[in-house]
């Protein structure tokens, strides 16, 4: 993703959606009728990875709590382009219910909606990291 952004605006079926959990966002798509396809629950993350399933659950549970905000992704125009029609979005996301491999790092909650909208597993998140860490590396040799 690129150039789009976060809104806090109406839900639509295929929409990909976000929630703050702590200091990172979680992830899913938004099916219609209440309910959300997401790569585990929010708090899933701290526990064990093997047990970490894509699930189909009411919007209630995609959020850590009551005082949760749902951010959904606006895209650019570049993207538009490039992604599933928001039916396609929401077929993909519901074939994959009940699948595991949950990896932080390689497969996580983003990497999963982003594989549904655009085909591919990508994580802002985890490029950030890796970015700010590559950063902290080269500069530490540096002195």
């Amino acid at each position: 993703m690129s150039n789009g952004s976060w809104e806090l605006t109406d839900l639509y079926p295929g929409a990909h959606i976000r929630v703050r959990t702590g200091s990172f966002y979680h992830h899913g798509i938004y099916i219609g009728g209440g309910e959300v396809v997401q790569f585990g629950l929010p708090r899933d993350i701290y526990g064990d990875p093997s047990e970490i399933r894509i699930l189909r659950s009411p919007v209630k549970d995609f959020c850590p709590d009551d005082s949760s905000f749902i951010e959904v992704y606006r895209f650019s125009r570049k993207e538009l382009k490039q992604k599933q029609s928001d039916a396609q979005i929401v077929a993909a996301a519901l074939a994959h219910v009940g699948e595991g491999g949950y990896s932080v790092l390689r497969n996580n909650c983003e990497h999963f909606a982003n594989f549904c909208v655009f085909g591919r597993k990508t994580s802002a998140q985890i490029d950030d990291v890796c970015k700010n860490v590559s950063e902290m590396l080269k500069s530490a040799k540096g002195k």
